[in-house]
Formats: structure tokens, sequence, C-alpha cells
């Protein structure tokens, strides 16, 4: 016999058996059992996420030996027939290629005549959506009034292509993507049973690149396994989709963020030698950057589909940089997408954002000023009455320029004792709210200009011209 794709293998062949579909599968099976059975259904939804799979068990159904049923038995000759593709009673029509009026003419007339086998006589129509007006148009009648025991199934990817007058006759039910996580425990126990082991890396990667189609995801799984043998690790993944690197991104993003705009480039041009294009380390490092302000901004739910490896990598990147921080470098760099894509120099389009949000991180830098035990800590070192002791980090501090008597804000290693609250002087009390008082007021007018800044070099992408 010859080889069958995953695809095909995996394929559920009964309700129970259908993932992440169980508002369409337990209603067709309620319709069943109460014989409630209409006369046309509409599948749509993404490809890969089984509507023709659902519309071949739904046949089934119908036409087993024991039933109508909604657990087909998978052993009589219908069930069997209709599984491999053979039966005379259930016809899967390509809307693409038979789009026409006469195709649909012919179909009309076949439909007036029995079921061959006594059961019922079902037209799956895939991708219903190709057919042309004239074709939907000849469908109407009967459509609306079909032959006892006929049941029309379509199948599309694009609901808002099929006419009303369509529409209204049909029951319709919209299929949704499948989540990773779901996709990724069905994959998990399917290859088990082939003998491949697929390492959690590796899988969080194949079920993101299929994304959301479980047909997607197990032709990926038909590559690996002829690209790797049985033993799947995660850089296998990478290296067969010319995925960008996880450690890469997490290595620009943090040279970004933390105001190293040269090394960011440097790490651009690692990546171009590596093989890597524009327009895919571009998207790579957006994914990252979304990612990266979810771990920020405490929404952490919409990364548990990563592993447990790449939400480590993310909180390690992300730790002590604001969400506010990170989001307008997402901003700067999503907003340099369509250029890069649209441009006669992607690449400067990329360097150029790059630098430009690497240098937000400078007025940034007040989003950490210190506790108010450093800074009354500090204000005490400098009166001279608590000695200086270790440095425990970096803290803002009020210092004045003798050359024109300004005040300044400046970022650096102060040494701070470690003391309470109880052990410092009224007086320095006193001083350190006057200090805190110009902190704020600084940091606040430094973030008005930096907030203005973004919003001057957001615009700046939108009034460059397209390539021509």
């Amino acid at each position: 016999m010859s080889y069958l794709v995953f695809a095909r293998k995996w394929r559920p062949q009964t309700f129970s058996d259908v993932i992440a579909q169980e508002h369409v599968t337990k209603t067709l099976c309620n319709a069943i059992e109460s014989e409630r059975i209409g006369h046309a259904y509409l599948f749509t939804g993404p490809r890969g996420v089984g509507k023709t799979t659902t519309a071949r068990i739904l046949a089934k159904a119908l036409n087993c030996e024991s039933g109508p049923t909604s657990d087909p038995c998978m052993e009589c000759e219908a069930c069997v027939r209709i599984a491999a593709g053979g039966h005379l009673d259930v016809l899967e029509i390509d809307g693409a290629s038979n789009r026409g009026i006469d195709e649909i003419r012919d179909l009309r007339e076949k439909a007036r005549y029995a079921a061959a086998e006594g059961g019922y006589k079902i037209y799956i129509i895939d991708e219903v959506h190709m057919l042309t007006r004239e074709a939907f148009n000849a469908l109407l009648k009967i459509l609306e009034e079909p032959p006892d025991k006929v049941i029309f199934i379509f199948a599309t990817t694009e609901p808002r292509k099929v006419p009303a007058t369509i529409l209204s006759r049909c029951q319709r039910f919209d299929f949704r993507r499948i989540p990773s996580s779901v996709m990724g425990k069905y994959i998990s126990d399917e290859a088990g049973k082939e003998g491949i082991t697929i390492d959690s890396d590796a899988l969080s990667l194949v079920c993101r690149a299929s994304g959301g189609s479980m047909r997607d995801a197990l032709s990926i799984m038909d590559q690996l396994v002829s690209f790797t043998g049985k033993q799947i690790a995660g850089e296998s993944v990478s290296k067969l989709l010319g995925l960008v690197e996880a450690d890469l991104l997490a290595d620009i993003s943090a040279a970004v963020l933390h105001s190293k705009g040269a090394s960011a480039l440097d790490l651009v041009e690692d990546a171009l030698v590596r093989g890597y294009s524009i327009e895919e380390l571009i998207d790579a490092l957006v994914g990252f950057l979304r990612n990266l302000l979810l771990a920020a901004s405490g929404a952490e739910k919409g990364i548990t589909d990563l592993s447990d490896s790449e939400i480590v990598l993310i909180q390690q990147t992300v730790a002590g940089v604001s969400d506010v921080h990170v989001l307008n470098v997402l901003r700067l760099v999503g907003g340099a997408s369509d250029q890069i894509r649209t441009g006669a120099s992607p690449r400067i389009s990329l360097e150029a954002a790059l630098m430009t949000a690497s240098k937000l991180g400078i007025a940034f830098g007040f989003e950490n000023l210190p506790s108010v035990v450093e800074k009354v800590a500090v204000t005490a070192v400098k009166a001279g009455e608590i000695a200086e002791t270790k440095v425990i980090s970096p803290v803002a501090q009020i210092v004045e320029d003798d050359s024109d008597g300004k005040t300044g804000i400046e970022v650096g290693a102060v040494g701070v004792p470690d003391v309470s609250m109880t052990n410092i002087p009224p007086s320095v009390v006193s001083d350190l709210e006057e200090e805190e008082k110009v902190v704020k007021e600084i940091g606040s007018s430094e973030k008005e200009k930096e907030n203005s800044y973004v919003r001057k070099v957001s615009g700046l992408f939108d009034m460059i011209p397209e390539n021509r």
C-alpha cells in the first residue's frame, strides 16, 4: 500500500475524535439523535480545522447500517466506503473546478433520483464560494425544497462571498482555529503511536507555524520526520522552517530596550549572514516584542502557548523594563514594517527603526527611580550624618552644574547604606521631601518630551513616500 501522509492517516473518523470544535459536533450529534436533520449545512472557517472531515463524519453517521446514529460503527460497508471516498451516494465536489451553471444544472438533475443504496444522498461542495453567481442562482430552488433524503453540505473559507440567498437556506456552523495547546496534545499523542518523539520546544514551534491549522501542522510533521527521523528537536524545526531563533530575537530586543543601538545593528548583520531576510526578521521581531509587552504588563495568558524555555527567556529579557517602554518600541518597529516591505532600502528602514527605538531608553531611565528609603539614605550620606557603607543599586540623584548653576539629574551608582527610617534625622527627611518633589517634576517633564518624540517619529514613517 502506498504511503499515507499524516494529514490523511491521523484524520478523525468520528465526532468524538474531532478536536476544538465541540460547538459543532455536539449540535450535529443532538440533531441526529432527536431526528432534526437539516437539508443544507454551511461549514465555514480557516483552512485545516476540520470542515470537510466533519462533513464526511456526518455522511457516515447518516448512512451507517446501524444509523442514522451519532456514533457510526466504522465497520459496516457504508462507513468503510465513505471513509475511503468511494461511496456512490456521498459525492464530494470541488467548487473551484465545477463552478459553472452547467455543472450545477447537472448536479440538480441527478439529485432528483433516489439514493442508490437506500440511505441519504449527500453532496459535499468544498470551497463553495468559488461558484459563479449564475451557478448559485441555479441552486436556490433545489436547495430550498430538496428531494427526500438529499442533503447539501457546503464548506468555505470565505463565507462573505456566499450570497445571502444561499446563507438563509443553510444551517451555518463556524469552525474555529485550533488552540496550540490542544493541537500540541493531539500531535504528541498521535506521534507517540508512531514511535515518534518530539520535544516541547519543537512542538511549540510546529503549532505556531501552523497558524491554527491542523493540516498545516501535520504536513510540517511529515517534513520533520523525513528531515530528522523519529527524534525531533526544536533546533530541527527552526532549520527546516527557517524560523528566526528566539535567542537572537531576545538579544536584539534587549539591546534596543537598554539603549545599545550599535549592538542591535551588529546583531542584525549577524542575522543576515545566517541567511534570514529582512522581512522574516522584522516579522519575528514584532512577534517577540508583542510577547515582551504581554509579559511586562502582566497579561501572561497570551504567552501560555509558548514552551517553558521561551517563557523564561521572555521574562528574563523584559525584567526591569517598563511596559510603556516596550509598547513604544513595538510601535516604532511595527510602524516601520510597511516601509520595509515597500521601500527601496528595507535594511536601512529596519536599522533606522531599531536605532530610533533604542534612544527611548534615555527617557525611560526615570522609570526606576530609587525608593524612599534609598533616597533618604543618599541624602544622609551627602549631609555627612551617616557613613557610606556599600553600593546597593544605581539611583537617580540631584546634581548641580557649577558652570551655570543649573540643577539636573544624574543616574549612577551611589553608595547606599542599609539603614531604617527611624535612624534618619528629621532635617534629612525634610530635605528628602524637597528632593523627591524636584525629581518627580523633572521626570514628568522628560516623560512628556519622550512621548512627544515618539509621536513625531511614528508620524515620520507615515510621511515617507512608498517606493514607486
